[in-house]
């Protein structure tokens, strides 16, 4: 069977299902391959923060007004006609847990323009009054805007959207590419798709492909660990952004801790060095709470990373129908929409790439 399309997007994870919906809001004629199930890869974790106060000084994300505008907008689209909740407007509370690093976030926000509302400087009384029991010298930050988000619940919810607006997808797919007659051909089972365009939003599989090899992507592995406080509901709601995460994305009971950053890895698995780590994590910022949570899942992935730490996105230099958006990172739920649709105005409208992202930055 042949299937004819403007645009075969190869991955179905944050990157690859909002180039889709990007395309498909143009009336490009798009389809989507993954060789895992919806949310089988890095995008696939339970539990997110859409947080535009970033690092260790809560520095002001690249573009944070126009990616959380984005990213904000799609959650509210695609939930509207979800049966399950996969995100809550919480908030996010980030207390400083030393004078110094205290010194810097307050430094580092007074000199920051925030939008009205979206980022407030606490003293330490009051941050142990919105949540006693959390570790906090001097003070630190409130950001009323944060989202938590269940990435995995979020892309399956995504995936189906999309679908009922007529989006091609398939899954569990292995399949193989070569160039023919000025399109793509995309061959799996006993189906052939063909392309004018193929776009790569494969992730850590951008590493292994022949087309890609040479982008200076570094793998990370990270992992996460659903916690739970046992027969008492938690006693907060928002979320916490502290020595990593706690997302508040489940029930009443429990939580997403995470992430390890793990640079040198021999498998992707989660294992108990992953958890001890989170747990050691969590104590700093909430001590009476990890003594009393249990383990309920792990999880990892592997995301990808470059070295301004910036995605990339762009047309092969040898393959001007090849794309590719990759290096997400840790960003990936703050970046996606954004960038997709900055991608597709580009295609259609010739607008220039901002050249933080751009390919054309790095050097074959």
């Amino acid at each position: 069977m042949h299937h004819q399309t403007d645009f075969c997007i190869l991955g179905a994870g944050l990157a690859g299902l909002s180039m889709a919906d990007a395309l498909l809001e143009q009336n490009i004629a798009t389809v989507v391959i993954d060789k895992n199930t919806i949310a089988g890869g890095a995008s696939g974790t339970p539990g997110g923060l859409v947080n535009p106060a970033t690092g260790r000084r809560a520095t002001k994300a690249w573009k944070a007004e126009q990616c959380y505008e984005a990213i904000a907008r799609n959650l509210a689209k695609v939930q509207e006609q979800a049966e399950e909740s996969f995100y809550r407007h919480n908030g996010l509370l980030r207390p400083a847990l030393l004078e110094k690093m205290a010194i810097k976030m307050k430094a580092q926000h007074e000199k920051t323009s925030w939008p009205d509302g979206w980022c407030q400087w606490k003293t330490e009384e009051e941050i142990k009054e919105m949540h006693p029991g959390i570790t906090c010298v001097n003070g630190g930050l409130w950001l009323p805007i944060g989202l938590s988000v269940n990435v995995g619940a979020y892309l399956q919810a995504y995936a189906r959207f999309l679908q009922e607006g007529g989006l091609q997808l398939w899954t569990d797919r292995q399949p193989v590419i070569h160039r023919a007659q000025n399109e793509w051909h995309i061959s799996f089972d006993d189906i052939t798709v063909q392309a004018q365009h193929l776009l790569f939003a494969i992730g850590r599989g951008t590493t292994e492909s022949g087309y890609w090899d040479w982008l200076p992507l570094h793998l990370i592995k990270g992992q996460v660990a659903t916690f739970r406080n046992g027969e008492e509901p938690l006693s907060f709601s928002h979320s916490i952004s502290s020595l990593g995460y706690m997302a508040r994305t489940g029930d009443d009971h429990t939580f997403v801790q995470g992430s390890t950053y793990e640079h040198d890895f021999e498998h992707v698995r989660p294992d108990k060095e992953g958890e001890q780590y989170l747990r050691k994590r969590m104590r700093r910022t909430l001590p009476r709470l990890e003594e009393k949570v249990t383990t309920v899942e792990q999880w990892a992935g592997v995301r990808t990373s470059t070295p301004n730490r910036k995605p990339i996105l762009g047309r092969h230099p040898e393959h001007p129908f090849m794309h590719v958006f990759t290096g997400l990172g840790s960003k990936g739920l703050l970046y996606s929409k954004f960038l997709a649709e900055h991608y597709v105005d580009h295609l259609t409208r010739g607008t220039d790439l901002y050249p933080e992202v751009d390919i054309g930055r790095i050097k074959n």
